[in-house]
């Protein structure tokens, strides 16, 4: 085999393994666009502003929400059936917590979903705020949103996700497959001059 068959092979090898390690394109039937802390939030309510986006032939039909201190207490939690057209923004009432009144300083996960019952990634959105309760305004500390599945759903869970030390960089997986192919593009043309 001549030296440009071999870098023509390395480069087919680095196609399959770009074709065979992309991620599927989802189809998901609620995508969560945005999240945010609502007005009036902070030390007696949790509510969050969503944005979110209906796709397909199904509407979700369920919205679930939760909020929680550090010391994993459930301030709020409920479930309401529901109908959400495309494109809307909504808050999650009711989220009035019970005790009404945090003291200041709390660590607060507030977590909803839109969707279906029972929710998988690809019929159901989730979100979430961390922060911290203060007035005049709480301090938001990690913001989460996407498929089911992606974002903590406790103070706990966030407070966790948070400690993990950060490990060293790398690239996504569509950078990492780009790289791995310039790498045997350049390879193979090393291989073709040396001929």
């Amino acid at each position: 085999m001549g030296r440009l068959a071999q870098g023509a092979w390395i480069i087919r090898v680095f196609a399959f393994v770009l074709v065979t390690m992309s991620p599927a394109p989802s189809l998901a039937a609620v995508t969560a666009d945005a999240v945010e802390f609502a007005d009036g939030d902070g030390c007696s309510n949790g509510r969050i502003a969503v944005t979110l986006t209906n796709s397909g032939a199904t509407i979700a039909t369920f919205e679930t929400w939760l909020a929680t201190n550090l010391a994993g207490t459930t301030l709020v939690t409920g479930t309401l059936p529901n109908g959400f057209p495309p494109g809307m923004t909504t808050q999650f009432f009711p989220q009035q917590f019970l005790p009404l009144q945090q003291p200041v300083g709390t660590l607060i996960g507030s977590y909803a979903r839109v969707g279906e019952v029972p929710p998988d990634a690809t019929n159901t959105a989730e979100f979430f705020v961390f922060y911290k309760c203060s007035f005049p305004v709480a301090e938001v500390l990690l913001t989460c949103f996407g498929p089911y599945g992606t974002c903590p759903q406790t103070a706990q869970e966030a407070m966790a996700r948070m400690a993990v030390a950060p490990g060293i960089p790398a690239l996504g997986p569509l950078a990492l497959v780009l790289m791995a192919l310039l790498v045997a593009g350049a390879g193979g043309l090393a291989l073709a001059r040396r001929t």
